[in-house]
């Protein structure tokens, strides 16, 4: 399957964490969307969704994925979102497009004025980064309003420190 990630899955390590037949194949953007973090996690996190908003570009990374994997996905993405198996995308910088799979957050787990925890945005940010998303996009990113996580213990924290040791804060 192609998998069109936008989020925290853009980092490889933690796709392939996730889904081990995960292939970087390239970047992409859903023309008329934006990334936002209005998905509520059960820790009351805000997680990465993609919303509607006309003339704005979200980029994100394509990947490979085996259909062994899927369901794995599915399972770590949660309830929260569905995936939606014809997301129609454009591939970076040629501009041609293509269908891949990609979640959204269910309307009902959407809260507008959510943060993300530090870490997951800074695992976001990572995979912009290694992907070599538009600098302009990073900063975009980088600039959303965190907030620190009071468990420093919380599972996604301590898997994010096994994947990438010593490189998150």
């Amino acid at each position: 399957m192609k998998y069109f990630a936008f989020g925290s899955n853009m980092l490889t390590e933690r796709l392939r964490a996730r889904c081990p037949s995960a292939h970087p194949i390239g970047t992409g953007y859903a023309q008329g969307y934006r990334v936002r973090f209005s998905k509520r996690s059960d820790d009351g996190s805000g997680k990465a969704t993609l919303v509607w908003a006309a003339g704005h570009n979200a980029f994100g990374v394509l990947f490979t994925i085996a259909a062994t994997d899927v369901a794995a996905l599915d399972k770590a993405e949660g309830k929260g979102y569905r995936r939606d198996d014809v997301f129609e995308i454009s591939h970076f910088p040629m501009g041609h497009r293509l269908t891949a799979a990609t979640y959204h957050a269910r309307p009902a787990a959407i809260h507008e004025g959510l943060r993300p925890y530090d870490w997951y945005l800074d695992l976001i940010v990572a995979g912009a980064r290694q992907h070599e998303l538009p600098q302009e996009y990073v900063e975009m990113l980088s600039a959303f309003p965190a907030q620190t996580d009071p468990d420093p213990r919380r599972h996604g924290r301590v898997e994010i420190g096994r994947i990438l040791p010593g490189q998150l804060d």
